[in-house]
């Protein structure tokens, strides 16, 4: 599977789990069009990446127990100024990755 793919899929699968919307792992999976063993892998692999991810049984849905969210983004160059269309196509601005030697500035109305 290509990088690209995996990153678009850990997107859509981050997306489902922020808003409660995943079902139980095999409607996930469905979601997804993947199987449920290759669903319960991405789930696994989130995890390792730090995320804690929860299921409610009342609600049959994967959620995440605290404020945060994957920073999954584009390749930045040093000192590039985003646009407002650039800002688009990465997230909200209040969502944005913060690299200690790259300053992204947001454009002025």
């Amino acid at each position: 599977m290509s990088l690209v793919k995996a990153i678009k899929r850990l997107e859509y699968a981050n997306f489902l789990i922020r808003n409660k919307a995943t079902g139980d792992l095999a409607t996930f999976a469905r979601k997804m069009s993947i199987s449920k063993r290759s669903m319960a892998d991405i789930l696994s692999q989130m995890r390792e990446m730090g995320a804690t991810i929860l299921f409610d049984r009342t609600r049959k849905t994967y959620y995440y127990p605290e404020a945060g969210e994957f920073c999954i983004s584009k390749f930045m160059r040093y000192g590039e100024v985003l646009s407002r269309e650039g800002i688009a196509t990465i997230g909200k601005p209040e969502e944005l990755c913060f690299s200690p030697t790259a300053i992204f500035v947001l454009c002025k109305d």
